[in-house]
């Protein structure tokens, strides 16, 4: 077991041994963890969030965001911020696919978002780079490959339909001058509109269903950059 692994694990361990006294002491203050999901302590069927794994994610973000040596020193917090908040988002949804059982990701499904992963720290070898600057082991990585494949399959299976974009809104798109393809003819951008115009209905289904599970979800941010969500 690497470093990494035996701190993540002793985090875990602290943060369980906390909740145990949280009642006497009316606090739980955990050392490596960002937030929880599901309870505002740890328990069974809730999900713990830790400060490393928003420091990974973040980092890899910037790896593909930037050329050169990786970056190892400290991050900026509007990065941890909405890292916290992307990590939340995808915890609610793979909470709520475990809930309701409606499909496992497949290998395919696993391999695409390790792949995924690879583009986001901008390409295999620089994850590589990554990962073995911070001592995280490839399980790791394919552990958030999986979680992200169930969110992804449950999405999939909940938002059918809802990103269909048919000549008519292209057509309204286009005419109220609200899109990034100024000064070109449609016939020439109708398809790159329909790419541009499905991603963005995607992306507002999506922070819709995080918004719902937010609203009934119990989430305790422990993250001293975590504000009040």
């Amino acid at each position: 077991m690497s470093r990494r692994a035996k701190t993540r694990a002793l985090a875990l361990l602290l943060t369980w041994g906390l909740a145990l006294g949280a009642a006497a002491q009316g606090e739980v203050r955990a050392e490596g963890v960002a937030a929880i999901v599901g309870a505002p302590t740890p328990r069974q069927g809730a999900q713990v969030v830790l400060l490393s794994d928003v420091d990974l994610r973040a980092r890899m973000r910037l790896a593909g965001q930037r050329t050169g040596e990786i970056h190892l020193g400290p991050l900026p917090a509007p990065l941890l911020v909405a890292t916290l908040d992307e990590l939340l988002g995808e915890a609610l949804i793979a909470r709520e696919a475990e809930r309701v059982q409606l499909a496992s990701p497949t290998d395919r499904d696993v391999r695409d978002e390790r792949r995924r992963l690879e583009g986001l720290a901008g390409g295999a070898a620089r994850l590589t780079s990554l990962t073995d600057a911070l001592g995280v082991d490839d399980e790791e990585i394919d552990a958030m490959a999986r979680r992200r494949a169930m969110v992804k399959v449950f999405l999939e299976a909940n938002l059918q339909g809802a990103a269909t974009i048919d000549d008519a809104q292209i057509d309204r798109i286009y005419q109220s001058g609200e899109h990034p393809f100024q000064g070109q003819e449609l016939e020439d951008v109708r398809e790159p509109m329909r790419v541009w115009l499905t991603r963005r209905a995607l992306e507002n289904s999506v922070r819709r269903w995080v918004e719902v599970l937010r609203a009934r979800t119990t989430i305790r941010v422990l993250a001293p950059y975590g504000g009040n969500r």
